[in-house]
């Protein structure tokens, strides 16, 4: 099986290859994962235990279903889990954000609590981002989801490298390692979509792919669906690309222009009423969609210029967190100033 599909920038040289294994922290971010967060735990921690200096980092993402508690648990016979709970659903973007700003460890690897992607593959991860790479994305060989994710996965990656000129790591998934200094620029990079697949190429991160197994899932039910997908990828393409928006202009100035010759056609008596009425149906289906284009470049610039607006909020913790992203501010626990000082 080949290791390498896809890379970008220098290698490093072979000292970098000859490194000893660098201190780790296991990301996994959780949403209503009761069903499959104690054997996350027990196979990541076997897994991850191999290493010397590591940590287990849970993200909760405002679970309702006993997820924290379950974690409280782990973290009270195991001093090396640490958790953070948000006050509501933010999202994977901003469990991993988080994560990612928390991580205490060089090198930070973002598991899913489901396991499909099993935790012994870290392992092959870890060599070859000690090969001189700053991100290593894992590569689903089989993926074993539904087919409306695999098509839906395949077609927006697909659209954004080829139609729109985004640089995108083909078949990247979630599972990754990545040098967890590289991975605090991609998330305080402060771009309008929190897209880490797409931004570390665009920060100049070195990164690969390794092919990786995959199962499927055991227990809970997944989290994504068609009525998540879309949206995640329309984020994509209108966050790291304009294209969409100068083929909606040109399609716009061809209707313009067909409108006008058939406005002259029609005073000539030329075409009929229905002709007319047609041509004016299009022209307004036009003029919606680059009114809906539009107004996602809109969303885009609001969204960069509101800087003081949180991607999250955390209702509590057992690790050092910013007064700014803590719900209760100091009244929180383990609230503290210099948050830099404290966690990197």
């Amino acid at each position: 099986m080949t290791d390498l599909i896809h890379k970008t920038g220098a290698r490093a040289g072979t000292e970098d290859a000859r490194m000893p294994p660098p201190g780790i922290t296991a990301m996994i971010p959780c949403y209503n994962e009761i069903d499959c967060v104690e054997r996350a735990y027990q196979e990541i921690q076997t897994e991850v235990g191999k290493y010397d200096d590591v940590e287990l980092l849970f993200i909760d993402d405002g679970s309702t279903d006993g997820t924290l508690d379950a974690i409280k648990g782990f973290a009270a016979v195991d001093p090396r889990v640490k958790y953070i709970s948000f006050a509501r659903n933010f999202g994977l973007e901003a469990a991993f954000s988080a994560g990612f700003k928390y991580a205490s460890k060089a090198w930070t690897v973002q598991f899913d609590a489901d396991l499909q992607s099993p935790p012994h593959e870290i392992h092959r991860l870890v060599a070859k981002a000690m090969e001189g790479y700053d991100v290593v994305f894992a590569v689903r060989e089989n993926r074993r989801d539904p087919w409306y994710r695999k098509l839906g996965t395949w077609a927006h990656q697909t659209i954004a490298r080829r139609w729109l000129g985004i640089e995108l790591p083909q078949g990247a998934s979630v599972f990754r390692i990545v040098r967890t200094s590289v991975a605090r620029k991609v998330v305080d990079s402060r771009l309008s979509t929190p897209y880490f697949i797409a931004t570390a190429p665009l920060i100049g991160a070195r990164y690969t792919t390794l092919p990786t197994e995959h199962h499927p899932r055991v227990d809970g039910v997944g989290k994504w669906n068609l009525r998540k997908l879309f949206p995640h990828a329309i984020e994509l393409f209108v966050g790291f690309s304009f294209r969409p928006l100068a083929w909606l202009i040109g399609l716009s100035a061809a209707a313009v222009a067909g409108g006008a010759v058939i406005s002259a056609l029609a005073l000539a008596g030329q075409l009929s009423q229905l002709a007319v009425g047609l041509a004016a149906l299009v022209t307004s289906l036009v003029t919606l969609m680059l009114l809906t284009v539009v107004a996602r470049y809109l969303v885009r610039v609001m969204r960069v210029q509101a800087i003081g607006v949180p991607r999250y909020q955390i209702r509590e913790a057992n690790i050092p967190i910013r007064a700014d992203e803590a719900l209760y501010g100091h009244e929180t626990p383990y609230v503290v100033a210099e948050v830099w000082e404290n966690v990197s």
